[in-house]
């Protein structure tokens, strides 16, 4: 293979790493995925000999590794409130999130007559998401569990599934249609049941 077409397809590469780190949902995967960007890019900058570019990607590197490193020793700090579904915050939070909960949980709404359980996930004092459903007996079944884009690294899910048993809670049923939430039930250890997601605490 030409020596002038590897090159570029590595610069090519480093570039498209650059790019798609933007494209990322949360600043942690965005910092890894810039990051490795840089690599390929500083070896690109070192093979072409163009040592600015490679001082400005190693720049970016250490920075990124810095954050990344604050960000993984950070531990989050959650908090779960009770609330009603017609709270004020609550209809707050579901008005201004709604398209995006429409593509997650298109059947879902606050209007449903037997909604007794709401809980409202803070992670400091922000809102990071919100748990609605019908809570009988030990059995909880969860009509929304949305969160926002800036905490879908799994955090939010395994934080709000381990506080429920200590709410008595012992199984989880997911009733609504979740084209786009599988692979989190899947990693938050649902196991599908025909058109229905079950959960076992």
């Amino acid at each position: 293979m030409d020596k002038k077409l590897i090159l570029d397809i590595i610069g090519y590469m480093g570039s498209v790493f650059v790019l798609a780190s933007f494209l990322m949902a949360t600043v942690k995967k965005l910092r890894i995925i810039n990051s490795i960007g840089s690599i390929v890019t500083i070896i690109y900058g070192f093979l072409i000999q163009a040592y600015p570019t490679v001082f400005m990607n190693a720049c970016l590197l250490i920075i990124n590794l810095y954050y990344l490193v604050k960000m993984f020793r950070y531990k989050e700090e959650f908090h779960i409130v009770e609330a009603k579904i017609d709270d004020g915050s609550v209809k707050f939070f579901l008005n201004k999130n709604k398209d995006d909960i429409s593509v997650f949980f298109p059947e879902f709404s606050d209007a449903a007559k037997d909604i007794n359980y709401t809980r409202i996930i803070y992670c400091q004092n922000k809102t990071a998401g919100l748990c609605v459903g019908k809570l009988d007996g030990k059995n909880l079944a969860i009509y929304l569990d949305y969160t926002i884009k800036e905490y879908r690294d799994y955090s939010v899910g395994k934080y709000l599934f381990a506080a429920l048993p200590k709410e008595g809670i012992s199984t989880i049923e997911l009733k609504q249609k979740t084209k786009h939430h599988y692979q989190y039930l899947i990693k938050m250890g649902f196991v599908r049941e025909g058109d229905r997601f079950i959960k076992q605490l």
